[in-house]
């Protein structure tokens, strides 16, 4: 099926920066990503990588367009001139929209910055929704802010009555439950004719993630996954991985999603430690973790990985705990590696470790069950505030999440294909 062209409307885009154009740019991108032809309709802006920006100049902030004309509307006035600057951005928008399955118009119809463009937008969706679908995504309301009354001289008289209008002819979001609750008070309408879709975070631009580590993190399962323990470090028996493989096995059995990141090679100049690679890697078999327990060595070539310290501080940034299993170290860097980061700690309580770590830590006894150090891992990791937050960042505010649960679904379920 061919994709369908979507328009993203609001009165400015990036490069100039704010909450409300970050939201639209990731919306276009990913839209953009998973094909669809998608065209912003602003009064400010450029465009990027397949992504079309039609700049109207009349669309920005009424202040920017014409000063004096936003000052007379703010004292009450309407002149002449705010019909003739609403007819002119109603055909031009109309020209552009001519080719538009779905609209999506953002923060325009609820806010007072450019009422022209505001009353145009109203008009225009009650003449094309038979031909194109609109949302009117809500990030804020003019009406329901006190910052923004005194703008708003004549609330219940045209053109400013046009902020607290519900037009039936598109579909509303909201950002949030209470933006919600506050435009269907505003409205008068059942809360049942707004959507909740809230705005994400690009983790992997936020955290700096490059594109090979992204790729594997999520084609492995990081992102659904309840725990992803890590410990970077070589391959040699005293590491003791087999203890992290087996606490896998319990978290496992427990119902939850795990997993374990085992970042070295074995040393190519010593025969023990592939002979110890080899053996964790048949106990992860044996326990049936193949999907479980993950030997970055083995996906280098096909993810490009180079394992380096770069991608290691990377990993850093996507695990949820590092767990050190060693049955004896001198000292223990990736203590402090995790410690700058702000990961949690889990480690076995032999001395060098526990000089290190002090009370700062999780330290798991070598001659407890590896039921009782999952159970302690997890209850462990429960009392972090910081841990909880991000697993609930990463499920379910990540720009991924958003598009998968919310906005691919609208367009796919709305959109009207011009080829059929």
């Amino acid at each position: 099926m061919t994709k369908r062209k979507i328009a993203i409307l609001h009165n400015t885009y990036p490069p100039v920066i704010g909450g409300v154009k970050g939201v639209i740019q990731a919306h276009a991108r990913m839209l953009t990503e998973d094909g669809y032809k998608v065209k912003i309709i602003s009064g400010i802006g450029e465009s990027e990588d397949k992504i079309e920006v039609k700049v109207i100049p009349q669309l920005k902030s009424l202040a920017s367009v014409d000063e004096n004309l936003d000052r007379k509307l703010k004292k009450g006035e309407v002149p002449e001139k705010f019909y003739k600057l609403k007819e002119k951005i109603f055909s031009q928008v109309k020209k552009e929209l001519e080719d538009v399955d779905v609209c999506i118009i953002h923060n325009v119809l609820t806010m007072h910055f450019n009422l022209p463009f505001s009353c145009a937008l109203d008009e225009l969706v009650g003449r094309l929704c038979s031909k194109v679908k609109f949302y009117l995504w809500c990030h804020d309301s003019s009406l329901v802010n006190p910052l923004y009354r005194n703008d708003i001289p004549h609330p219940n008289r045209y053109p400013w009555n046009i902020l607290s209008k519900f037009n039936s002819k598109a579909e509303y979001i909201a950002i949030s439950h209470l933006r919600r609750k506050q435009l269907a008070k505003l409205f008068s309408v059942d809360l049942s004719l707004i959507k909740v879709v809230p705005v994400g975070v690009n983790v992997k631009s936020f955290l700096g993630i490059s594109e090979s580590v992204w790729r594997l993190a999520k084609d492995k399962g990081f992102f659904e996954s309840d725990l992803v323990m890590f410990f970077p470090s070589r391959i040699v028996p005293r590491k003791n991985y087999e203890l992290g493989i087996k606490v896998t096995k319990e978290m496992k059995k427990m119902g939850k999603r795990c997993k374990f990141v085992i970042t070295a090679p074995p040393d190519p100049h010593n025969p023990k430690t592939a002979r110890y690679f080899d053996y964790l890697h048949k106990l992860s078999q044996d326990l049936e973790l193949e999907e479980e327990v993950i030997f970055l060595h083995d996906w280098k070539n096909q993810y490009g990985l180079k394992l380096d310290y770069t991608e290691i501080k990377e990993f850093y940034s996507l695990c949820d705990v590092l767990f050190v299993t060693s049955t004896q170290e001198g000292f223990g860097i990736p203590l402090l590696e995790a410690g700058v980061k702000r990961v949690p700690i889990v480690c076995t309580n032999i001395e060098s470790l526990s000089e290190v770590v002090q009370n700062y830590a999780l330290k798991v006894d070598l001659r407890q069950d590896t039921a009782t150090i999952a159970k302690n891992i997890l209850k462990y990791l429960q009392s972090i505030p910081t841990f909880s937050m991000f697993k609930r960042v990463i499920l379910d505010y990540s720009w991924e999440t958003i598009y998968r649960k919310y906005l691919k679904k609208l367009v796919d379920k709305n959109a009207k294909n011009r080829n059929s």
